[in-house]
């Protein structure tokens, strides 16, 4: 029994071999050489965001029962307001120094890339982007900023708001608060 054990545990550590790291990094450098040129748009950063499978997942248990339209309406609010809080933003990393640490493969569709962001006059931020492999295409799921995973906290949010309302109109609407709560307010990394 206990050989079965070890060789089962060896055929699954050596049946993912692959690496995803490589491929996942080269789609955070080249979106932070952008973005610290000042290259990058608010569009442009969304593309490289699965931004249907990340509104699911703030959506939570939530998403069992709500009807397809309300989930697209979400969806659509979901994507507004990561666009307006990049372009509340990007202003913070332009100039801003960023170097890929590494990367953590959870599987080889799954990674972690790690990198720090030095931005002038600040110590530098260790931010972390987990990447899905979709269909041959890394999409961006969540990043970590200041020890919080901003998706896992969005969720929270939003079951919160679900819990207590029962209505995801007033999800979408606090989605809409949020954007004009960032764009009136610098809340620039800690540094």
């Amino acid at each position: 029994m206990f050989r079965t054990v070890m060789i089962s545990a060896a055929a699954a550590i050596f049946a993912n071999t692959a690496t995803a790291g490589p491929a996942a990094e080269a789609v955070i450098a080249s979106a932070a050489t952008e973005l610290s040129a000042g290259d990058l748009s608010a569009e442009e950063l969304t593309e490289l965001v699965d931004v249907g499978a990340t509104a699911r997942f703030t959506l939570g248990r939530h998403t069992r029962t709500l009807s397809p339209e309300k989930i697209e309406a979400y969806t659509a609010a979901f994507e507004s307001f990561l666009e307006t809080t990049f372009d509340n933003h990007a202003h913070i990393f332009t100039g801003a120094e960023v170097t890929i640490v590494g990367s953590q493969d959870r599987s080889d569709r799954d990674s972690i890339v790690t990198v720090q962001v030095a931005m002038e006059g600040k110590a530098p931020e260790t931010v972390r982007w987990r990447l899905l492999d979709r269909g041959g295409e890394w999409k961006v799921v969540d990043v970590q900023v200041q020890g919080l995973w901003l998706a896992i906290e969005q969720r929270a949010q939003v079951a919160a708001i679900l819990d207590r309302s029962r209505s995801i109109d007033a999800a979408i609407a606090r989605l809409g608060e949020t954007e004009t709560d960032f764009a009136e307010t610098d809340r620039s990394p800690r540094g």
